[in-house]
């Protein structure tokens, strides 16, 4: 009997509830869509932020590799940038330029270059006539204007402490060449740890000379912004002609007093992030 009180109210209830049913069936299909619609929008708004940000291409010199950028990548990526580190043949500026405009050309979106010594001459001429590239970042890097050569540019300034150690293939100034690793820390990375400058030393690639007496193409740094790192220790390429070379270029300049040929992408690798990351703030304004 008690069973029959209960089920009362309870059909009761139902009965009332039972015309509101589709409307409440619609209701709750409404919000819910709302809801993955707003899911939806935020997600897409978190990959577009990311989308936004440009690729880091980092172009690495003479008797060097890519992996030298590995403190700069490690640095870009913790800070949600994605990079590219191409390899030069170094035998061939035009084909070194031919090789980075590959790079830039498989990567969607916008980018920033960044040169260290003879990759300054190679980031100036690949990024000649394009519109996706925002700017142009040089840390210790040779930056000629259109018909300079390394070593024209070099004219009148202290030559590269390695010059009288480099180690030929065959006959001097026709082969390629390496730095004597006796030589390498002193000449090219004396800022460095005895490990880290050891390191570099096993990541040389073989360099031909051609590179530095080729006379540069068209340049992109007369449209496109720049910013100039100094290493105002550097023992292959003189701190004067670094400074002077930022000057003419225009570029927002920066000093590491202390650092080595090397130093200004490792020593102050922290420095050189931050240096990229202001280039792409003010690139993209």
């Amino acid at each position: 009997m008690n069973y029959s009180f209960t089920r009362r109210p309870q059909a009761a209830l139902y009965a009332t509830l039972r015309p509101q049913l589709p409307r409440l069936v619609i209701l709750i299909a409404a919000l819910l869509t709302l809801l993955l619609l707003s899911v939806a929008a935020s997600t897409k708004h978190a990959e577009a932020s990311t989308s936004h940000k440009p690729t880091i291409v980092l172009v690495h010199g003479a008797w060097a590799g890519p992996s030298g950028w590995d403190q700069v990548v490690a640095g870009l990526h913790k800070d949600g940038y994605a990079t590219a580190t191409p390899t030069l043949g170094l035998a061939s500026l035009a084909k070194d330029t031919a090789t980075v405009r590959a790079t830039l050309d498989a990567i969607p979106g916008k980018k920033i270059l960044v040169g260290h010594s003879y990759g300054g001459a190679v980031i100036s001429n690949a990024a000649y006539g394009r519109s996706d590239v925002l700017g142009l970042v040089y840390t210790a890097a040779f930056v000629p204007d259109e018909g300079d050569s390394l070593l024209s540019l070099g004219e009148g300034y202290q030559p590269p402490a390695a010059l009288p150690h480099l180690i030929w293939a065959g006959a001097p100034f026709a082969s390629p060449s390496l730095i004597n690793p006796a030589s390498f820390r002193e000449d090219f990375a004396q800022d460095l740890s005895p490990k880290s400058a050891a390191t570099l030393n096993a990541q040389q690639r073989p360099t031909d000379f051609s590179i530095f007496v080729t006379p540069s193409g068209p340049v992109a740094w007369h449209t496109l912004p720049s910013w100039y790192a100094v290493s105002g220790a550097d023992r292959m390429i003189d701190p004067a002609l670094q400074r002077a070379m930022a000057e003419r270029l225009g570029a927002t300049t920066v000093e590491f007093d202390d650092a080595s040929h090397a130093g200004g992408y490792m020593h102050y690798s922290a420095r050189m992030v931050k240096l990229i990351e202001q280039a792409v703030q003010a690139a993209a304004d």
